[in-house]
């Protein structure tokens, strides 16, 4: 057998030589090997030019020196966020902590139904990776979450990041909105939603709750407008909707008597007012076909709307779902709220009483119930006097179904007891 053939070992070699059971120059970084193979050079201990110094040294010496010097990584310099993100990790420990607060409180937020819910903590997160729009509506929902609870000194922080965050998901987003297929669906579906809440839990510098509320209804029909759009393909995607749709129906006799009575007047001041516009004149309906929906009709249908709201809350199987209403009514209903309709308002003031009554879940939805019902109240018997007390019974209702002072209101603020105030 032949003898095999001595030769120096490189005990000081880089990792990747190290790896590749190659002989390493150790003239690095970068030594050679690693130059021709465009790889990056590490060293995992301190290379010293002199090798006849380093030879003589003893076991002992050795060690000692080697004790001296700090383990040398190539880290890149600066914050955490250089470092994570030069290891691939994410930006900064910010995205970590926002993950975090989706995956075990923020997705609960969003639940219609018990199965949506492993779809909300583990398959939206995993889309999410793939499609950063969502990544960002994620992280920003989940800033706007913890900033309703944090110190005030740290509240600026979170409110900031999700600004951040929901301004580049949202122009990712109209990129992709125009790609819209069997697989990104659900996910496009899935922002649109979150937006309208992200929206809502933003500050605003509007005084007008009615203004701001007006913006998110139109993000709301937006969302309906997706999910219609890709119906068939939303039925297959991983999002329970199909479930969601079956559990519909809750019986009108859920409803308390209250509300029922409520309801009732509402529709009583529709017919009296508007039934007689309900006459259409065939002249007046355009050539191409399109059908003239009058008052009676289209208020007729929004309190229809409203009805299935109180009663699907009142059965309790599908979580929130009043939440939904302004895409129910559609986009006359919508032009109605912005064009300050008073009948619209007064219906807009009995939903406010379903929003109101919804549970801390819907956090960021926690001060527009009784902010819009006491800023149509204001507004209607500023602007319509004759029409406020005519109609007096049905602005009542709404105000004292929340505890709420039936006269002329000032500004509310949200107390600490759980409660509204007058300040």
């Amino acid at each position: 057998m032949q003898k095999r053939r001595s030769h120096k070992k490189s005990r000081n070699g880089c990792q990747n030589c190290k790896k590749w059971h190659t002989k390493c120059d150790e003239s690095g970084p970068p030594c050679n090997n690693c130059t021709l193979r465009k790889a990056k050079c590490v060293y995992s201990r301190p290379n010293n030019e002199n090798d006849s110094i380093r030879g003589s040294l003893s076991i002992r010496a050795r060690q000692k020196e080697l004790a001296a010097y700090r383990p040398s990584v190539d880290r890149p310099s600066g914050n955490v966020e250089t470092i994570c993100a030069a290891y691939g990790g994410p930006s900064s420990l910010l995205d970590l902590e926002l993950m975090h607060q989706w995956s075990t409180q923020t997705y609960n937020c969003f639940e219609g139904i018990p199965e949506d819910l492993p779809y909300l903590q583990n398959i939206l997160p995993r889309s999410a990776l793939k499609y950063d729009f969502m990544l960002n509506c994620i992280l920003a929902i989940s800033s706007l979450h913890i900033a309703r609870s944090a110190p005030e000194s740290q509240s600026s922080k979170y409110l900031n990041a999700a600004l951040e965050f929901y301004n580049r998901g949202s122009s990712s987003f109209r990129k992709n909105l125009g790609s819209i297929n069997e697989d990104n669906c659900h996910v496009l579906y899935m922002f649109s939603a979150i937006a309208v809440s992200v929206h809502l839990a933003i500050p605003q510098s509007s005084s007008s709750m009615l203004t701001h509320a007006t913006v998110a209804f139109d993000l709301l029909n937006g969302c309906t407008s997706i999910g219609m759009m890709a119906m068939p393909w939303m039925l297959k995607s991983p999002f329970p909707i199909r479930l969601f749709m079956s559990r519909m129906g809750a019986s009108k006799d859920m409803i308390d008597a209250d509300a029922k009575a409520a309801l009732a007047r509402l529709r009583l001041l529709n017919d009296r007012r508007y039934k007689s516009t309900t006459e259409i004149n065939p002249d007046e309906e355009d050539q191409l076909g399109v059908v003239v929906i009058r008052e009676h009709e289209l208020y007729e249908m929004a309190i229809h709307c409203l009805e299935v709201c109180y009663a699907e809350e009142a059965n309790g199987v599908l979580r929130g779902l009043c939440t939904t209403l302004p895409a129910m009514m559609g986009k006359p209903f919508i032009s109605l709220i912005t064009q300050r309709d008073p009948f619209t308002l007064l219906i807009v003031m009995h939903w406010a009483v379903l929003l109101n009554e919804l549970d801390d879940n819907f956090w960021w939805m926690i001060s527009l119930g009784a902010k819009l019902a006491v800023e149509i109240a204001d507004l209607l018997r500023s602007r319509h006097p004759d029409l406020a007390l005519e109609w007096r019974e049905a602005i009542a209702w709404p105000l004292t179904r929340m505890g709420l002072p039936v006269t002329r209101s000032r500004e509310l603020s949200y107390n600490e007891d759980g409660g509204w105030e007058l300040i």
